[in-house]
């Protein structure tokens, strides 16, 4: 089967894309985490590893994820206590400032996860749909550089106290004032990305999935 990113027919591999790390913060004890779903004849089921797609990419191409999925962790997860908290007048976590950050990096590590779902066979990430710009991340990833600072951006939230801090939901497109996006939101993070140069169809999907303890 040919592999998606270099398009060799070569042996593939079971392949992330939200990298297995993010994962295993939804272990409880022994409990593996579970695939969730509100659509009608889909059950639940464990997600030992998290969710991978074993159609889509080689060993050499998967390998070229591991630096960037390691900086994402990193930052997100690992460092979560040390980034700086922000507070309104009245006490209130109003944001935060992430220090010593590499931009560009992180970028290219949400960007990672854009392409890896657009190219994904699995259901999970069956809303991402790149287009004509699939090829445009690709490029920016394997040059390990995003060619252009207006492409990708993106915006990070953070949900406090909320059930969110310990699931992964399936991602899925948005529009904000006729501009595309698509949101991805992981183990109490909110990842936003602009898709500057995509028109996506507008649809009224309700249906979701998400993966918790």
């Amino acid at each position: 089967m040919n592999c998606k990113g270099c398009g060799k027919d070569t042996k593939l591999i079971k392949a992330h894309i939200i990298p297995e790390a993010f994962f295993t913060g939804l272990r409880d004890g022994e409990k593996a985490p579970r695939i969730l779903s509100n659509i009608s004849g889909v059950y639940p089921k464990k997600a030992p590893i998290g969710i991978y797609d074993p159609n889509i990419l080689c060993r050499d191409c998967e390998d070229k994820f591991q630096q960037l999925d390691d900086y994402g962790h990193q930052v997100l997860i690992k460092l979560e206590d040390k980034h700086e908290v922000l507070y309104h007048e009245d006490g209130e976590i109003k944001g935060y400032i992430f220090h010593g950050i590499d931009n560009n990096q992180l970028k290219l590590f949400f960007i990672s996860i854009l392409w890896r779902a657009s190219i994904s066979t699995h259901n999970f990430y069956s809303k991402v749909h790149l287009g004509e710009i699939e090829s445009l991340a690709q490029q920016d990833i394997w040059n390990m550089n995003p060619l252009s600072k207006h492409d990708f951006s993106f915006v990070l939230g953070k949900f406090e106290g909320d059930a969110s801090g310990r699931t992964i939901l399936d991602p899925h497109p948005e529009e904000w004032f006729g501009v595309k996006y698509i949101r991805f939101i992981y183990m109490g993070i909110s990842f936003t990305s602009k898709l500057n140069r995509l028109k996506l169809q507008k649809s009224g999907l309700i249906s979701s999935q998400m993966v918790t303890p």
